[in-house]
């Protein structure tokens, strides 16, 4: 991520007008150690921050589902999360997390179990919305933030009643993958 000088004062501007918490996204397209450290460590460190003025911090270090090595980044990612969770999250603050839906099913789940960790969310990341959702119903603790799966089959074309069917059916169903 860029560096963002003026954090602190949306911050203040944000706790004062009552939001939750804010994201950060990261994107990893590659296995390369050095990197998927830097990156946890920059979410982390921006996430203290968050915590610092009394929101939640929503870490996002997607990972690219196209890569060729997705599982491999997947585990190291979530060696170094874990680490992170363990050692640069003070006890008793919680934090979010939004991640890639993973290859190996359950993968996420020390972390979903995290006492520091309020929730994990599935990132759809380019799937399409069946395979996301079955992806999804197969993870325990993880729910959808679903944006382009949610938007899928969605047009300017469409009457209002043809647009409110296709997305309660989108809702809908991501709504059934996410009650695992």
């Amino acid at each position: 991520m860029k560096p963002n000088p003026g954090l602190d004062a949306l911050l203040k501007r944000a706790k004062a007008k009552g939001i939750f918490g804010t994201k950060m996204r990261s994107y990893i397209k590659e296995l390369n150690e050095e990197g998927i450290q830097a990156v946890v460590d920059q979410q982390f460190e921006i996430g203290n921050q968050i915590l610092g003025h009394g929101l939640i911090p929503i870490l996002e270090p997607e990972v690219d589902i196209n890569s060729p090595d997705k599982a491999k980044i997947e585990a190291l990612l979530k060696e170094k999360l874990m680490e992170g969770f363990n050692s640069k999250i003070t006890p008793g603050k919680a934090v979010m997390i939004k991640l890639s839906l993973p290859t190996e099913v359950n993968l996420y789940k020390d972390i979903v179990d995290h006492p520091n960790c309020v929730r994990v969310v599935a990132l759809s990341g380019g799937y399409a919305r069946d395979e996301a959702n079955a992806i999804l119903d197969k993870q325990d603790g993880m729910i959808a933030s679903f944006s382009r799966a949610l938007c899928e089959g969605l047009n300017d074309k469409m009457t209002d009643a043809e647009w409110d069917a296709t997305l309660d059916k989108s809702i809908s169903s991501i709504f059934e993958a996410s009650k695992k």
